[in-house]
């Protein structure tokens, strides 16, 4: 991804890369930083177990960080086609029912980059957990910072999730759908609590 258009681009008057996108980013930001915080970190692990979550994370994260960059350009497409399914003409019965059919499988095509955002978001927390725990101190505070990175990047793909869900006609996959947001708000918050208990402990030790 040219990080340079992709910023002109969403600046623009552009219908997208919007919201979704950005958060996308945000995350890749984030992947960035426990990569680096982690490089810092080899050779300097307490234990030999540190050294080989430090060096897994060095070989693993590039790839998560290309699926990120990937999940946002899906995003703009999804957003993309449902402008395509709502400019479908409605002039007959036949073609009123196809665009009608044609929204939804947009809508919910929609949903799919940023639920699959939550989800990548929700396993980083693991890697971002163990490099403020266990990495680098002098770089504690970049971990903390891929944290807060993720932390928006969760917090703006629910918000297209909800977005595109409330125009889901279908009750059934609506309801499916809320369930799998549900287990990932559950989860979030769960690692949410444990680190931001972290940082603040971190803080507390190292006053201004």
């Amino acid at each position: 991804m040219d990080l340079n258009r992709f910023f002109s681009d969403l600046a623009s008057e552009k219908p997208v890369p919007g919201g979704g996108s950005a958060s996308c980013v945000a995350a890749a930001m984030g992947v960035s930083l426990v990569e680096m915080v982690a490089r810092l970190s080899v050779g300097r692990g307490e234990e030999a177990s540190d050294e080989k979550a430090f060096t897994g994370m060095v070989e693993d994260l590039p790839a998560k960080k290309a699926r990120l960059f990937q999940l946002a350009e899906e995003d703009a497409a999804g957003y993309r086609q449902v402008m395509r399914a709502f400019r479908l003409p409605k002039d007959t019965e036949q073609e009123k029912t196809r665009r009608k059919e044609e929204i939804q499988k947009a809508f919910e095509g929609a949903i799919t980059p940023p639920l699959t955002l939550m989800e990548m978001v929700v396993d980083l927390l693991n890697a971002a957990g163990f490099v403020l725990e266990r990495g680098n101190r002098n770089a504690f505070s970049d971990a903390a910072v891929a944290y807060y990175l993720f932390k928006v990047a969760f917090e703006g793909g629910r918000m297209n999730v909800l977005i595109n869900l409330g125009s889901l006609q279908d009750a059934s996959r609506k309801q499916f759908i809320l369930t799998q947001l549900s287990r990932l708000e559950k989860a979030f918050d769960e690692k949410k609590r444990e680190t931001e208990e972290m940082i603040q402990a971190w803080i507390d030790k190292n006053p201004a």
